[in-house]
């Protein structure tokens, strides 16, 4: 298990309810909650880089305190936001069967059905579905990339009139 796979594990146990108080009430705790520094610092320092960046544009800015309190008060929504999504997908992850994540890339899934049309000669959207574990709009989407890519053709199977897909 690689360590981005560990980080998320930890991640998947922490509370969503939790990381969103901790984060919205006392941000620096709230990423501290969930072990993500680096997250932190990031949005800390993009949220300074457009206070200066402002600043430097209209430097009346810098005596209205309502302007700078309103970007403090959007960087702690946006932080909150963006810390208990983190949770919350770490436990989705964690949730689906190994082998079966929906974070496959394009590219892998794309291979995987151009085998499983080799080796049977011809496959459904069924078959794709069954062999991804995605549902069956995201399975359309790849197979029309793999047609418009002349690497599939779409016929019809004389015996039932099903869809089929072939490879070319």
């Amino acid at each position: 298990m690689d360590s981005s796979n560990t980080e998320a594990q930890k991640l998947a146990d922490k509370s969503t309810w939790a990381t969103g108080v901790l984060t919205f009430f006392l941000l620096p705790v709230g990423y501290i909650y969930t072990g993500r520094y680096r997250a932190l610092l990031k949005g800390f320092g993009i949220t300074i880089g457009v206070l200066v960046l402002c600043f430097i544009a209209d430097p009346s800015l810098e005596d209205d305190e309502d302007f700078t309190d309103g970007i403090g008060g959007l960087y702690v929504i946006a932080a909150t936001i963006e810390n208990t999504r983190a949770v919350h997908k770490a436990k989705q992850l964690k949730s689906q069967p190994a082998g079966k994540t929906k974070n496959n890339s394009a590219q892998d899934v794309q291979v995987q059905l151009i085998k499983l049309a080799r080796k049977e000669g011809e496959i459904t959207v069924a078959d794709c579905v069954l062999e991804t574990g995605l549902n069956p709009q995201e399975v359309r989407v790849i197979l029309d990339g793999l047609l418009r890519e002349d690497v599939i053709r779409i016929d019809n199977r004389e015996r039932d009139c099903a869809v089929v897909y072939r490879l070319v």
